[in-house]
């Protein structure tokens, strides 16, 4: 019996000190609701999150790597805000302010350039970009106030909204809409609350450079579409002009997850070296150089690694491309084949279907399915095989040797049309045909999710 006891006991001690520390943390969090960040790991978040990607898919929310932060502060006295100020028609509508503010913010937020023909100006600049065109028109203002503010390098200012939501996904799609904004790499926002409800939102862009710098850097970019555009005529078709962006980024670029500004332009135009997203996104502004739509997609690759790529528009249909597994010099220990000087054809081109046998789509915005595979790399090039056909075999390999690449690639349509060629160029040995006669051995790589054989020539 005296066990009970002391068993008891012990069990009261633990309940006080639960309650205890329960009625001390809501204290805490009265006095400052952030407290709970200081003990949570982002990190462990981050990864327990992906770790479950195959089973239950959550939105991705920002951009790679990407700083977001929040504070909120009360508001005791709310009788001298408002949101009946003058109304400002532009080209997507009225102006509208949801947040109460005063008449000295309401004339802050003019004094910033957050007026009608400033509105209507870049509007004008962002229509045709994808996720600009596709917001609900209920966040085109929003979006239009924060390009604004990052293209003006201002510091902060009070946004219409008062829905924190809201700001994620306008913040998200001007990143992936405008890749010269390499000078920014997130935002804080702080609410303004009476009884729980927010009043407004201050906007407070994080920029990694001073507006001073960013323009000199900018002509170092400048530089580089200089030279890029030296390379092609603008007269070429729409596919010749998407195949030399992606090998011209894939030449002039190494993989290196060490390379400084690797989530942006700079790192591929300044550095030579990068990442994913420093791909995707120079590969971006270089193609719309050319007048070809592209924007960035984002999600996750292997054990669930976050990874960006291009969706890009190529005589009225979309498809996907990813420059990263372009690279020799990041494909060097994947299964992947490649081509002429350590580029890779793969994933140039190729239909929602192909891309996600390696690639789980994540993105901040629904993108559409890309279907059509007319300007498909080894459709356009006449690498496609629908079946055994000895003419276009033999046509492949001679135009591989004409044009001096170190291998040639053949893609076929389907498993069984990729059993079929495997049957005939390895099992029964007729690959020896396309080589020389003393050849007495020949090493072959192949990409089976996408049907794809690659033999080396030298």
């Amino acid at each position: 019996m005296k066990k009970y006891y002391i068993l008891i006991a012990v069990l009261c001690a633990v309940l006080v000190l639960l309650i205890g520390g329960s009625i001390l943390l809501n204290k805490k969090l009265d006095e400052d609701p952030t407290i709970l960040n200081d003990y949570i790991d982002s990190d462990k978040l981050d990864f327990y999150s992906k770790s479950n990607k195959k089973t239950s898919l959550k939105k991705t929310t920002s951009l790679t790597e990407m700083s977001v932060t929040s504070k909120e502060e009360k508001i005791k006295d709310i009788s001298k805000l408002s949101n009946e100020h003058e109304i400002i028609v532009t080209d997507i509508g009225e102006i509208r302010v949801e947040a109460l503010l005063s008449d000295a913010e309401w004339k802050d937020r003019l004094e910033l350039g957050f007026n009608q023909e400033n509105i209507n100006n870049a509007n004008k600049e962002c229509s045709g970009l994808y996720y600009y065109d596709n917001i609900d028109k209920s966040l085109k203002q929003l979006y239009l106030e924060i390009y604004l503010a990052l293209k003006n390098h201002t510091e902060s200012f009070y946004i219409c909204s008062t829905k924190p939501d809201d700001i994620d996904k306008a913040f998200n799609c001007v990143m992936a809409d405008h890749p010269l904004i390499f000078y920014s790499n997130g935002y804080m926002y702080t609410k303004y609350t009476d009884q729980d409800k927010i009043v407004k939102i201050e906007f407070i862009p994080a920029y990694t450079m001073t507006k001073d710098l960013a323009e000199k850097e900018m002509v170092r970019v400048e530089e580089y579409r200089e030279a890029f555009l030296k390379g092609i005529k603008m007269s070429e078709d729409e596919y010749t002009k998407i195949k030399y962006t992606y090998e011209f980024i894939i030449m002039n670029t190494e993989y290196d997850v060490n390379a400084p500004e690797n989530q942006n332009i700079l790192s591929v135009f300044k550095y030579g070296k990068s990442v994913c997203q420093g791909y995707a996104k120079a590969f971006q502004y270089l193609a719309e150089s050319l007048g070809i739509q592209s924007t960035l997609v984002v999600g996750y690759v292997g054990d669930n690694e976050g990874h960006a790529w291009n969706m890009v528009k190529c005589r009225g249909q979309y498809y996907y491309i990813d420059c990263t597994w372009g690279d020799s010099s990041y494909l060097e220990n994947t299964q992947s084949t490649s081509g002429i000087e350590g580029i890779n054809y793969d994933y140039l081109n190729i239909t929602t279907s192909e891309l996600e046998k390696t690639h789980i789509i994540d993105n901040f915005d629904i993108v559409p399915r890309c279907t059509s595979t007319s300007d498909n790399y080894y459709v356009k090039e006449g690498l496609y095989f629908k079946d055994i056909d000895l003419d276009q075999l033999a046509g492949a390999f001679d135009k591989a040797k004409m044009l001096g690449r170190k291998s040639v690639e053949i893609k076929c349509a389907d498993a069984i049309v990729f059993k079929h060629m495997h049957d005939y160029l390895l099992t029964d040995n007729h690959v020896f045909d396309y080589f020389p006669a003393d050849t007495e051995s020949i090493n072959y790589m192949t990409n089976d999710d996408m049907y794809i054989y690659s033999f080396p020539l030298k």
